[in-house]
């Protein structure tokens, strides 16, 4: 890789190498499983056409912090019981849950 492409590189995506194998890493996925590359493909190797991609600036990469991570898992949380209540007062409105009690023989015992 020439000298000039590793700066360019870097100018294009902030965070230090890491940040920058994992984003190319990410590209050359999408592009293994089907995604259409944005430049003219002169080897047909999806990292070399990733790092072409990010070079040219037909994409770019933004990386979440632990927080934002932290309050999407909450949020999808939130939503999955919501939803769960939801299905649990529907079957109690139906009679649903009335009909067959959970006995000891339902149970699965746990080792020690």
């Amino acid at each position: 890789m020439a000298v000039d492409n590793m700066t360019e590189l870097r100018k294009r995506i902030p965070g230090g190498k890491y940040a920058l194998a994992r984003a190319i890493s990410e590209r050359a996925k999408q592009l293994q499983n089907g995604a259409l590359p944005l430049v003219e493909v002169k080897i047909p190797n999806p990292i070399t056409v990733a790092i072409d991609e990010v070079v040219q600036g037909k994409v770019t990469f933004g990386f979440k912090d632990a927080d934002q991570i932290a309050k999407e898992a909450s949020d999808e949380l939130l939503d999955a019981d919501a939803k769960l209540i939801a299905v649990a007062d529907e079957a109690a409105e139906a009679g649903i849950a009335d009909e067959a009690p959970v006995t000891e023989e339902d149970a699965t015992p746990v080792a020690k």
